[in-house]
């Protein structure tokens, strides 16, 4: 990977975290945290981040406050909880489900384990939510990212290869509408992502308003390679496939 990619990354992920530490950067980008500490150097001469104690800050962060997925949980809950709905309708019982990482997978979860279905899930902020769930969860292992509440890794995924899914749900870090592509942050919630829409049979994008017209540092997947995309945003209507979906507002 290429120096200006790397330090795309590193601000993508501040831009999401507030607070990035040397080691889970350098191991997320696979480079030596020599590397990293080196990218960081630059930037933090170029004015777009501040150097703290074993990684680094955004400028609005730099007093160490870090956003993590529990932080993040609250912003645009409503929007996310209308989606969430909307999803949650899809889903008959007895299916067998994935709900990917992220917090805009939470509500969803919320509603879903009231279902007597299967929910597989390598989001470990789903399993903080549960409170005698009618629906069997299983939780895939591997290596756990506390930043992200995710277990991800080579041995998350050849457990998830073994899982066949009716459904499979997914976040991301923005769409694209020009080039009709939809963006994911991090490497290792990547692969989860497209071993899960592998095995499914039929897979949705839950995405609120905040989502349009921003990229990642990586590219998912076109927006056709979704069953349906599922928003509260009304302005893009029209603009995607026959797949998008837009949820009615709820005063």
């Amino acid at each position: 990977m290429i120096a200006s990619e790397r330090r795309r990354f590193i601000l993508e992920a501040l831009g999401n975290r507030g607070v990035i530490s040397l080691k889970d950067t350098a191991k997320e980008l696979c480079v030596a945290e020599i590397t990293v500490r080196r990218d960081f150097e630059k930037l933090e001469h170029e004015g777009k981040l501040k150097r703290v104690q074993g990684g680094a800050a955004s400028l609005e962060d730099s007093d160490g406050a870090e956003l993590t997925m529990s932080t993040k949980l609250p912003q645009n809950m409503s929007e996310k909880e209308r989606v969430a709905s909307v999803a949650a309708g899809l889903v008959n019982e007895g299916e067998s489900v994935f709900i990917d990482g992220g917090t805009t997978m939470i509500p969803l979860a919320s509603i879903l384990m009231t279902k007597n279905i299967r929910i597989i899930t390598y989001n470990t902020m789903i399993i903080r939510k549960v409170s005698n769930p009618a629906a069997q969860i299983i939780l895939i292992g591997g290596e756990y990212l506390p930043h992200y509440n995710m277990n991800l890794g080579p041995i998350a995924q050849e457990m998830l290869k073994q899982f066949y899914f009716d459904r499979a749900f997914f976040g991301c870090s923005g769409i694209d509408i020009e080039q009709q592509m939809v963006f994911s942050t991090e490497p290792g919630s990547l692969n989860m992502k497209r071993i899960a829409m592998e095995n499914a049979k039929c897979n949705h994008l839950l995405v609120d308003s905040s989502k349009f017209s921003k990229r990642g540092f990586l590219k998912l997947c076109d927006t056709d390679s979704f069953d349906s995309i599922i928003t509260n945003d009304f302005s893009y209507k029209g603009k995607l496939q026959d797949n998008f979906v837009v949820v009615k507002n709820i005063e």
